[in-house]
């Protein structure tokens, strides 16, 4: 199964934004981005299983900026 990580700007946004695809029935971790991919200074990410681009879509609908999508097999 595939999984993605959605890089967001802070711990906060994380919180929020696992709450709010907990609600949508999609389960998710929150974990410090990676080097690799944090664009600047630390940030946070949330894992989730399956399409990441879909995840990201429901989060910016409800007001969490996504910074980026990291697609992993």
């Amino acid at each position: 199964m595939e999984k993605a990580i959605l890089v967001l700007r802070s711990v906060t946004y994380a919180y929020k934004g696992q709450r709010i695809l907990e609600k949508a029935g999609i389960r998710s971790a929150i974990l410090r981005t990676p080097e690799e991919f944090a664009q600047r200074g630390c940030s946070y990410s949330l894992a989730v299983s399956g399409d990441g681009r879909t995840a990201a879509d429901l989060l910016q609908k409800n007001g969490i900026r996504v910074l980026g999508v990291v697609q992993r097999n």
